[in-house]
């Protein structure tokens, strides 16, 4: 099969390409880094794979874009990695990142909205749950019978397992599980707002299992969340001296997240890239055991696809030519968000807090999900007169933001940081940051969901899935379900010399 270049103006001509071995669709972090595993196994074996790399958009990256203005440094999609996956952080220091790597300036957490104000979580807390007395007891966060209600979470019962679709843990929402241990004040107040805002879903039908499952583990393991928190906590107090202090949750790099982005294109085959290039259909052709890629600038077939694609697309490349492995993919929803990233004089907002942000309730009066203190938060995000306040709208509970124009989602954003932080005069600079399709949203029975995929994928010759579009939440999450794809292909020989087959007219070097 060929390559084909549709071009009126000479009659249609078809210009000849060789076969592909891989076809990566998408270029988020998750296709870069499936990209950049088989380029240097292809260079570790002498073998030259014949692979592209199909980014519809112009750059690289999905939602992973740093931009530098002036000296402010600005993330638009997620500013941090945990640190929980070692995979990630084991490819920035092989890609000669190591040293850039840096950690929170402090340890402070973050706010949370009630009554139009905010309240710092309370020492102690582990998402949802209390581990010190006194700071809960002290907090305003809570009415008297909330915080009486959180700390007799040891003495309710446990959920009776049954078994469901072969798991000895049955799904539940988070709305149920918080509820059931802690009570409706501490879903209300903290629960809700913290994973409605981190996964700009509504909270009462996330999945307890994606979102909760070390707090579901400790229930099914200890009968009680905070009975298992004091278990871990005392298993480990014997060796935490000889540790040294406990690891930060999460780390970045000095120059942005997009720094990692730009590193894995350099190291990538700049003919591997091909930006610019929508993939509009792929279909198997089972006698060959390939499959034909259509894109916009022609034709190609491979013996692997990777799909590294919000599901809904997968849906869409594959809906007409394999429908039973499609549905899966339209199971999962998705869902779109908003950041606009703001940069105010320090002067001028008057209540900023000592923490790194904070969460607001969907029954306060603002439209704002969450905020970020960018730059109280990583060093050298803005000069020291200036802050940086990251700003989310949208998500599942208010999917028209993303319509709005830009001045109207920046004007929203300062008017509920006028009330919240005591902003008193307009930021100097702004940038707006939409999200169309990308969220991936945890429902409950996400998890089995994920499963099905998986199987049916894999009954499938040749098609791979990998990223935050198919169960992966997270950067270093992405990395490892990229790595483990790129480890299954096989690489067949070709000739040494080119590193691919010869680039199509629209072909483009990718640079981040």
């Amino acid at each position: 099969m060929s390559a084909v270049e549709s071009n009126p103006a000479k009659g249609n001509r078809r210009r000849v390409t060789p076969d592909l071995d891989v076809a990566i669709i998408g270029g988020g972090i998750s296709g870069l880094v499936t990209a950049y595993r088989l380029a240097k196994r292809s260079d570790s074996r002498r073998r030259r794979a014949a692979v592209h790399l199909f980014e519809a958009s112009d750059r690289l990256g999905g939602l992973v874009q740093t931009e530098t203005r002036g000296n402010w440094l600005l993330e638009t999609g997620p500013d941090s990695m945990l640190t929980a996956k070692e995979s990630a952080f084991v490819l920035c220091r092989e890609l000669g990142l190591g040293d850039d790597l840096i950690a929170p300036v402090s340890n402070s957490t973050f706010s949370l909205v009630r009554d139009q104000r905010l309240h710092p979580l309370p020492a102690g807390f582990r998402m949802i749950a209390p581990t010190q007395t006194w700071p809960l007891l002290r907090s305003p966060l809570f009415s008297f019978r909330g915080k009486l209600r959180l700390l007799l979470e040891p003495w309710i019962p446990r959920q009776v397992s049954r078994a469901v679709d072969n798991q000895s843990i049955p799904d539940e929402s988070v709305k149920s599980f918080v509820v059931r241990r802690f009570g409706q004040e501490a879903f209300d107040r903290v629960a809700e707002p913290l994973l409605g805002g981190l996964f700009v879903a509504d909270a009462a039908e996330l999945s307890a299992r994606r979102a909760l499952g070390p707090f579901v583990e400790l229930e099914h393991r200890h009968g009680s969340v905070l009975r298992g928190l004091r278990a871990n906590a005392n298993s480990t107090s014997g060796t935490a001296g000889e540790s040294g202090p406990p690891a930060p949750a999460q780390l970045t790099l000095k120059r942005g997240l997009g720094s990692l982005i730009g590193r894995l294109a350099e190291e990538i085959p700049p003919s591997w890239i091909q930006l610019g290039c929508a993939v509009k259909a792929i279909k198997p052709e089972r006698k060959q055991k390939r499959w034909q890629i259509e894109t916009t600038s022609g034709i190609w077939t491979a013996r692997e696809v990777v799909l590294a694609c919000p599901a809904p697309r997968g849906h869409d490349l594959l809906r007409d030519t394999i429908p039973e492995v499609a549905r899966t993919f339209k199971e999962l929803r998705f869902t779109s968000c908003v950041t606009v990233n703001m940069v105010y004089r320090r002067s001028d907002l008057c209540h900023l807090p000592s923490d790194f942000g904070f969460f607001v309730p969907r029954d306060e009066p603002f439209r704002i999900l969450a905020a970020s203190f960018a730059s109280e938060k990583f060093p050298d995000r803005a000069p020291s007169e200036h802050v940086v306040v990251r700003t989310f709208q949208g998500g599942a509970l208010d999917p028209d933001a993303l319509d709005l124009d830009d001045a109207t989602l920046t004007l929203r954003s300062h008017h509920d940081l006028t009330q919240l932080v005591g902003a008193r005069a307009l930021p100097l600079t702004s940038m707006v940051s939409r999200f169309r399709q990308s969220m991936p949203q945890f429902d409950i029975g996400h998890l089995t969901r994920v499963a099905d995929l998986q199987r049916r994928v894999g009954e499938v010759g040749g098609l791979h899935v990998v990223g935050s579009g198919f169960g992966a939440y997270g950067l270093p999450a992405c990395v490892e379900s990229a790595e483990e794809v790129a480890m299954k292909i096989e690489l067949h020989q070709h000739p040494l010399g080119p590193s691919s087959p010869s680039e199509s007219p629209t072909s483009s070097i990718g640079a981040g």
